[in-house]
């Protein structure tokens, strides 16, 4: 749940702003009023005949004071997404992290005399250690996901447990080694890397020509994305030049899930019963998507890699060149996206004030600029109630139920204050409407810029149509119209 004292500082932050207004705007007032006393000539005659211009650069000034109470909710939701990020990273660790398979791979030790002339002139034989890396001929690996979420107070993270199978064949020719002085057959072993040994769910098998061989911990390699994993130890006699291998294991992980094509020719087949895939690096030769599920598959040669098919321990190959990686896609979080919907928060605040403002020169409405800081109070306010609703109930519905409030509080107050049932019903349909909006760039990330653009383009020009008259009427009456620009002075 949310921290109580955050919400009390929020609370705190906001009332202490409100006072901060009011004080403020009765500041204001007295300026004003004694700017009216004190102006003549063509200043007080400007300041008489334009009204609107005077209040409209005082709620432009207020507009600028509601980015406060917006920069405090937009940061607190920023702080409970990092804790939801936190959570997840503590999740995976204690299930399982991202799973990265390389495998199987043969390892055959080597040593190595070396004769060394020390400054002296003697001479002495240096003896080095050292492994082929032997890679397979062909390689087929298969990895059947099946996802599920682990729950940790109001968080989940989505994890999964992979079924993984794979076969390789390999024909072994010792390379010509510099130094050699042995290559320890007896030694080889079969390893099979992950990137995660903790995720290991239950004890895999590995099998050489049908004989199934003693597993080891670990791989006692160096070689980046070979370090960690296991390995079994080749049966004695065993003949190394040709020979098949077949492993299976079962792996637990999170959101992702990689394989590295190791074989001259490598078949890779990814399926999950999860209907959001992302595939990185190298594509996949073909996909299927169902509506709860999906299936990729991938054909790679050695040929769009650079390094060999036999290299030693030490070489420092990169193997990661080339990687087939498939992701569990989560849409964007429930935070994700209230922070987007917090950016377009001065947006509202200023429209809706224009609507007012709008409202208080066509329809003879008067409104106390106590009452226009409120209002955006409460539009600040629904960003708060968004992120509390939606970290219990689904987004849609959290966002239904806040703007509904905020429409619901606004157009109240609005119809009470103006004493116009039309007015409330003409600023709750304004704000549903921009609520609606909203909501549907929210849900087109591709053309949430497109649809932002066209509504400022489109309240421009409807502001532009409703003040087209501003001065029309000044100069057609200008003894009516200052009398009664002087009855409806602003009320601040």
């Amino acid at each position: 749940m949310m921290d109580l004292t955050t919400v009390f500082l929020i609370l705190a932050a906001v009332i202490f702003l409100g006072i901060c207004i009011i004080v403020g705007l009765a500041c204001l007032r007295w300026l004003t009023n004694r700017y009216a006393e004190q102006t003549n000539g063509l200043g007080g005659r400007i300041a008489n005949s334009n009204p609107l211009m005077i209040k409209a650069v005082i709620i432009g000034f207020l507009t600028l004071l509601m980015l406060i109470p917006t920069a405090l909710v937009h940061d607190l939701m920023n702080e409970r997404n990092d804790l939801y990020h936190s959570v997840l990273y503590e999740t995976d660790n204690e299930w399982g992290r991202e799973q990265t398979v390389a495998a199987p791979v043969l390892v055959v030790p080597f040593i190595t005399e070396t004769r060394v002339t020390s400054d002296q002139g003697k001479e002495k034989i240096v003896i080095g250690h050292d492994k082929l890396i032997v890679l397979p001929d062909q390689l087929s690996l298969s990895a059947d996901l099946k996802h599920e979420f682990r729950e940790r107070s109001i968080y989940r993270s989505l994890v999964y447990t992979a079924q993984i199978e794979g076969s390789a064949d390999f024909s072994f020719n010792p390379p010509s080694i510099q130094n050699l002085q042995k290559i320890l057959y007896d030694q080889a072993y079969v390893t099979i890397a992950l990137s995660d040994n903790s995720g290991i769910a239950a004890s895999p098998t590995v099998t050489v020509d049908d004989r199934k061989l003693e597993l080891m911990p670990g791989t006692g390699l160096r070689t980046n994305q070979l370090g960690s994993g296991f390995s079994a130890r080749m049966a004695p006699g065993q003949d190394l030049s040709h020979f098949s291998v077949k492993f299976d294991s079962l792996l637990r992980g999170s959101r992702n899930i990689s394989a590295i094509p190791l074989g001259m020719n490598t078949e890779i087949k990814i399926s999950a019963d999860w209907p959001h895939p992302s595939f990185r690096q190298f594509l996949p030769k073909g996909h299927e998507i169902d509506n709860d599920s999906f299936t990729a598959s991938w054909e790679i040669s050695h040929l769009s890699r650079n390094y060999p098919q036999i290299f030693t321990d030490n070489s420092g190959v990169n193997l990661q060149e080339v990687i087939a990686e498939a992701r569990l896609f989560e849409p964007i979080s429930h935070y994700g996206t209230s922070i987007r919907a917090a950016k377009y928060g001065i947006m509202f605040i200023a429209l809706t004030y224009l609507m007012l403002l709008v409202f208080e020169f066509t329809r003879n409405v008067r409104l106390h600029l106590v009452q226009y800081a409120l209002v955006g109070v409460s539009l600040s306010v629904f960003y708060l109630l968004l992120l509390t609703l939606s970290e219990h109930l689904s987004f849609a519905f959290s966002y239904g139920l806040a703007a509904g409030t905020t429409v619901l509080s606004i157009a109240s107050y609005v119809t009470v204050a103006s004493h116009s049932k039309q007015n409330g019903l003409a600023v709750a349909g304004l704000l549903t409407a921009l609520y609606g909006f909203l909501y549907s760039i929210l849900q087109m990330e591709d053309y949430a810029l497109t649809m932002g653009s066209g509504l400022v383009l489109l309240v421009l020009l409807l502001l532009m149509y409703l003040t087209r008259n501003l001065n029309r009427t000044s100069r057609e009456n200008p003894v009516a119209t200052e009398t009664r620009k002087a009855e409806e002075s602003i009320e601040i």
